[in-house]
């Protein structure tokens, strides 16, 4: 079976020399002496290989032309490449002493987001059911058994021994989920991302199928395990986009707040907005 390397990231680098070391001079295609040094300056359009060689040992930090022309070495995204500034800054402002707060609630902000991949609606179609973003999440715990039926059972017997096949099959196909060197399977994409505010029959599928289980949950589950809670208000039709961002972005922030990767638990937030009136023609 098909096993794959899991991708270097930038933002599992909380220090950018560290990054540079292992993108850089990695183990198979360059060692760490003098020569490889050079070509790798020479690569990044420097006759000499002392300008490279004090950043990663320490001694200096790399200038603005030097962080370019390593950004388009490692042909870094927008995101990789405000990450990887931002440890640059980072490590300048402790040499001088200087209040890092922002700048590590900024790292921390982009961290979060590293895992995220935009998938467009053909392919989110083929797994809008809802247990397959919950199959992807429990692949990712330490706990996890590739077994069809221990999954069904830790997956509140909800879904048949065929559906988790299939899905397993699909989430492979779709490369979310591949095999590593060891023959098991991890999640290569984590997080997945689908358009905003587009009609789609899937998307209406898979929130359909979030919100049965809610309705579930609240007969089922105990109050310590649950949180249920609604309003009702009255909203200015001129208001509803900056409405519908706030909780968008909400959301976000109670991911990147509560979301633990050490977590062997899998839940579902859902939140819910929309229109009980409807205006009548005079």
């Amino acid at each position: 079976m098909e096993t794959t390397e899991l991708p270097l990231s930038l933002f599992d680098f909380t220090d950018f020399k560290a990054f540079m070391l292992k993108k850089g001079l990695p183990s198979g295609m360059y060692s760490h002496d003098h020569h490889n040094l050079q070509n790798w300056s020479k690569r990044l359009g420097y006759k000499s290989a002392s300008s490279l060689s004090m950043v990663l040992t320490g001694e200096r930090l790399p200038s603005e032309d030097m962080i370019e022309r390593l950004v388009k070495d490692f042909k870094m995204s927008g995101r990789e490449e405000r990450y990887f500034k931002l440890l640059v800054d980072l490590e300048r402002k402790k040499t001088k002493n200087q209040d890092v707060n922002e700048h590590l609630k900024q790292i921390q902000k982009l961290s979060t987001e590293k895992n995220s991949y935009s998938i467009d609606l053909q392919q989110f179609s083929a797994i809008s059911e809802w247990y397959y973003i919950a199959l992807k999440q429990l692949i990712s715990t330490d706990s996890f058994i590739e077994d069809e039926n221990w999954i069904h059972k830790r997956l509140r017997k909800k879904v048949s021994v065929g559906q988790i096949k299939k899905a397993l099959k699909d989430l492979e196909d779709l490369e979310i989920i591949k095999r590593d060197e060891a023959n098991r399977l991890r999640v290569v994409k984590p997080g997945l991302i689908t358009s905003n505010d587009i009609p789609s029959s899937a998307i209406k599928k898979h929130h359909y199928g979030m919100m049965e289980l809610a309705q579930e949950a609240l007969m089922e589950q105990e109050v310590e395990q649950r949180q249920i809670n609604s309003t009702t208000m009255r909203i200015k039709k001129e208001n509803l986009p900056e409405a519908k961002k706030f909780i968008f972005d909400f959301i976000k922030e109670f991911s990147s707040r509560f979301s633990e990767l050490e977590s062997e638990d899998v839940y579902q937030m859902n939140v819910q907005f929309f229109e009980l009136t409807k205006q009548l023609k005079h």
